[in-house]
């Protein structure tokens, strides 16, 4: 039984049985009538939940769940659990229902997260770089929602499939700052309005592109990308103190010796 647990908590072993099940559901794609791949997909799921009752049974409820990574396999796994009645009653309920099952058991790749070098210290800097950009990005939505009510209210009967409520306005704006077809608004109500619609529309988009697309995200980007690179720099110039703090010790230790001599 310990050389069980011993396997269960082992962290390769069960990186290895992650990525194996995340390739068979992949495969498993190409063949969706197949029951092979539900039940193999079933046994790891159970795999995972051997995984947590015997590193429960190891350290206690209370040490496993104060570990974070040990809360969010947990959580993954509660998820996915409802995946194991998929092929037990697939012959006896509705399609939607079984699909909604598997769908369940995607979420257990997730647990792979766990694995990636340095993610504590990549999640500590996309917290500081999600604080230090929280009132750009609130800027630029409430840009967003603006311009998408002023488009709504100009184009909203010229191109009604693009700004016909706020709502598919704030869409389409949003596409407009992705540069994602961008054209095609203006393109439209040029095609549905008069010439000087047209070359009204194709000057308000341009310079609203501009202003969103171009500038809007690349200040976001810079900010965020800015912000996870801080904690990085901080710990270089930690680093560069105490090298400079040793050479200032070595400095007077040297000279105190050519002193006393």
């Amino acid at each position: 039984m310990e050389q069980l647990k011993d396997l269960l908590c082992n962290e390769r072993v069960m990186l290895y049985a992650i990525m194996v099940n995340t390739a068979l559901m992949f495969f498993g794609g190409f063949w969706p009538t197949s029951p092979w791949f539900e039940w193999t997909d079933a046994l790891f799921t159970l795999i995972f939940l051997f995984e947590a009752m015997a590193k429960i049974s190891r350290m206690g409820w209370k040490a496993y769940w104060r570990e974070g990574w040990n809360k969010f396999d947990f959580i993954v796994l509660i998820v996915a659990l409802p995946s194991l009645a998929s092929p037990i009653l697939e012959q006896t309920m509705a399609t939607n229902a079984v699909l909604a099952l598997r769908s369940m058991r995607l979420f257990k790749s997730l647990k792979m997260l766990r694995f990636i070098p340095n993610i504590h210290k990549l999640l500590a800097g996309l917290k500081l770089a999600t604080r230090a950009s929280l009132l750009v990005f609130i800027a630029f939505i409430v840009f967003l929602i603006i311009f998408a009510i002023l488009s709504s209210t100009i184009f909203g009967t010229i191109a009604p499939e693009y700004f016909g409520n706020p709502a598919i306005s704030v869409y389409s704006i949003f596409r407009l700052f992705t540069v994602e077809g961008w054209y095609e608004f203006a393109d439209t109500i040029a095609n549905n309005a008069s010439s000087g619609w047209g070359f009204f529309a194709r000057v308000y988009f341009s310079v609203l592109m501009f202003l969103g697309g171009v500038i809007g995200l690349s200040l976001i980007n810079s900010i965020f990308v800015d912000a996870m690179a801080e904690d990085n720099n901080d710990e270089v110039l930690h680093k560069l103190e105490q090298i400079e703090k040793l050479l200032k010790e070595l400095t007077e230790s040297k000279n105190n010796n050519q002193s006393n001599q």
